[in-house]
């Protein structure tokens, strides 16, 4: 790959699962008491070089590494400011070429200093006799209107001419179509930011290149620049390239990237143009990638269920989130501090995760009327709490006892003991009880009644000759 497009988009994207090439799913976690926030991210893991997150410490762009989080997920925590914080990203593997995300440039200078762009690469040092012919650096960045690149040299700045006639020294940083691996095929086209100075021929600016004559090397606008000791900082309009319809015939808005590549050359007026030095250079996503500042909790926890089935109980329940955020943890705790652990297997990006605790149908103990709730952790040691649910489980109930009959006038009064155990020996409360009766003990029973008291009376009328009854207790539970 020797040219690779730039991108010029300035419409902010929303962040939800968002995917950069290289960097799937990145997702951000809430801002901490601190003003942290974790990044996260899905990355192969297969020869990686290079996986580092670019940030603003203040005093400039910094970076640090991306480190492992689990299988494929990387992570970070960076400071967020009280706005937008713009962050980039930077991976190389194995001998592919270095991929970028820029950190976007909000300033208004059109040459902002260089610890305020994105390093592309570096490049070998000494493979050049003259320091100010030997690249060792370069870097880029983006803002609403500039396209602003960088090169730096090993030292002797950056001078333009040897001499009264020569030779003249050009310093190029390329760009073009990303599918385009030989910039000499036919039709290949590539842009140039330029700075050069020979008299009457050419003169700084942003060239666009159709050929290799100097009839195929044409001026199409006017960049800015600044040195400052060995390094070059260069910026021209966007406008410049997307007005020029050869370039909006192959950039893709939805997928945007570009590749950068700087030369150093020396033009002799009769020989032409001899290539000195040329750097790795790199492939460029520009897209914005950002995270704002969250107030208030972000996350919804709704219908929390305990789930009650013949070999499998648990509890459930559904988080809603933002969905360019993640949360660490959540579980099911009980008002005494009980603490159970809940699962998803909803991708850690999706908005919507459904939760299960495990199989608790062994390790949990009989309750009546207990309280409990879900806690997410949305940042570490940072808690959002549902409402609490009253629910009962029991694994069986007593028989009631001590059932007595007494007949008063024309109805027949039964009684008995309340039930305020299981036969574990917890204490609970019967919710009902159902009373049935049948004229011979040895056929079937049919329910009489229902009662929440522990005694019901029957009027004689309604009954037989004999009658024999059975009092089962009953206790509600999800």
């Amino acid at each position: 790959m020797k040219y690779i497009s730039v991108f010029l988009l300035v419409i902010f994207s929303n962040l939800a699962a968002l995917s950069i090439d290289q960097w799937q799913n990145i997702r951000f976690s809430e801002q901490n008491s601190a003003g942290n926030v974790y990044l996260r991210t899905d990355v192969s893991q297969s020869s990686i070089n290079t996986n580092r997150l670019v940030y603003n410490s203040g005093s400039g762009n910094t970076e640090m590494d991306l480190s492992l989080q689990s299988a494929g997920t990387y992570q970070a925590m960076v400071n967020a400011g009280t706005g937008r914080t713009y962050y980039g990203l930077r991976k190389q593997v194995g001998g592919a070429p270095m991929h970028i995300v820029p950190l976007r440039y909000t300033g208004s200078s059109a040459t902002p200093a260089l610890n305020l762009l994105t390093k592309v690469n570096d490049d070998p040092a000494n493979d050049q006799a003259s320091a100010n012919h030997d690249i060792v650096a370069e870097y880029m960045t983006i803002s609403d209107s500039k396209l602003i690149v960088g090169l730096e040299c090993r030292g002797g700045g950056f001078p333009t001419s040897g001499g009264f006639f020569g030779p003249y020294y050009s310093y190029m940083v390329g760009i073009g179509d990303p599918t385009l691996d030989d910039p000499y095929a036919p039709g290949a086209v590539a842009w140039a930011l330029h700075y050069i100075n020979v008299a009457g021929i050419y003169t700084a600016g942003l060239y666009k290149i159709t050929g290799t004559s100097i009839s195929d090397i044409n001026r199409i606008g006017a960049i800015q620049s600044t040195i400052s000791g060995n390094t070059l900082i260069m910026s021209c309009d966007l406008s410049l390239l997307m007005n020029d319809p050869q370039f909006t015939a192959w950039y893709n808005p939805d997928n945007p990237s570009f590749g950068l590549l700087s030369l150093i050359n020396t033009i002799s007026l009769s020989s032409g143009a001899t290539q000195l030095d040329i750097s790795n250079g790199g492939v460029i996503h520009p897209v914005p990638l950002y995270v704002d500042p969250q107030t208030t909790p972000v996350g919804q926890i709704q219908d929390l269920t305990l789930n009650i089935e013949p070999l499998d109980m648990y509890f459930s329940t559904q988080y809603t989130k933002a969905a360019d955020r993640f949360n660490w943890g959540l579980s099911y705790r009980t008002e005494d501090g009980r603490y159970y652990p809940m699962y998803t297997d909803d991708p850690e990006y999706a908005t919507v995760r459904n939760y299960r605790s495990a199989n608790l149908i062994h390790v949990f103990p009989e309750v009546d009327q207990e309280q409990g709730r879900v806690w997410v952790e949305r940042i570490p040691d940072l808690f959002q709490q549902s409402n609490l649910i009253t629910y009962s489980f029991v694994r069986g109930v007593n028989e009631p006892e001590n059932l007595q009959m007494e007949v008063l006038a024309d109805q027949l009064l039964l009684s008995w003991d309340p039930v305020i155990q299981t036969p574990l020996g917890a204490s609970i409360q019967a919710d009902y009880y159902v009373v049935e009766y049948a004229s011979d003990p040895y056929q079937d029973f049919t329910v009489l009644s229902q009662t929440e008291e522990n005694s019901l009376s029957i009027p004689l009328s309604d009954l037989g000759d004999k009658a024999f009854f059975k009092v089962k207790a009953h206790k509600i539970i999800p």
